[in-house]
């Protein structure tokens, strides 16, 4: 009878060891999974900052001081670079979102290209090439922050990513060299 009640105490530590360890990993695994979802929010947030900074300098140009004009390009260059890192924190070694981080990249240079620089330099340029510039830049992140669903984009195989890359690439509109090299690879 005491052989009887030791093993029946061992198997019953042992299933309380079990179903304790499967609830520890199911909350893991939720946890993990609203972490991924934080750090998709945070790449969103690169972006439509990125836009937002863009915007704020396209529409008060003219009463902008130079210190200013400088601080909102830094800002949409950094803000994009955010996105980037966080891309590369949250899959490193992910083919499909290292592909994203480099498109994020591009524009991220593109607005801290040495065109935009010479463009805050000038003191009024309503009538320039470069505020079309960067109106269309500004329209393309704004294109971007719209149509990628950072939650579903979570979630895509690299087949559903090609694909949404490939129409999203299409409908983008600024015209570089480096943009177009990375259109090329897919």
């Amino acid at each position: 009878m005491k052989k009887y009640r030791k093993k029946l105490i061992v198997i019953s530590l042992m299933m309380i060891s079990i179903m304790l360890n499967i609830y520890l990993f199911q909350q893991l695994n939720i946890n993990k999974e609203e972490s991924r979802t934080a750090q998709f929010e945070k790449i969103q947030n690169g972006v439509n900052y990125s836009y937002n900074f863009g915007n704020s300098l396209v529409s008060n140009y003219n009463d902008l001081s130079l210190k200013q004009k400088a601080e909102y390009l830094t800002s949409m260059s950094w803000s994009l670079q955010l996105s980037v890192h966080t891309l590369e924190i949250v899959e490193p070694n992910d083919e499909r979102y290292r592909k994203l981080a480099e498109l994020f990249d591009i524009y991220s240079q593109l607005s801290s290209s040495k065109e935009f620089w010479a463009m805050i330099s000038k003191k009024n340029v309503i009538d320039e090439e470069s505020l079309p510039l960067m109106e269309i830049l500004l329209k393309d992140i704004k294109y971007l922050d719209e149509n990628l669903d950072y939650n579903q984009l979570s979630r895509m195989n690299y087949t559903e990513l090609r694909t949404l890359w490939e129409s999203l690439l299409a409908n983008l509109k600024y015209n570089d060299e480096m943009l177009d090299q990375y259109k090329e690879t897919f």
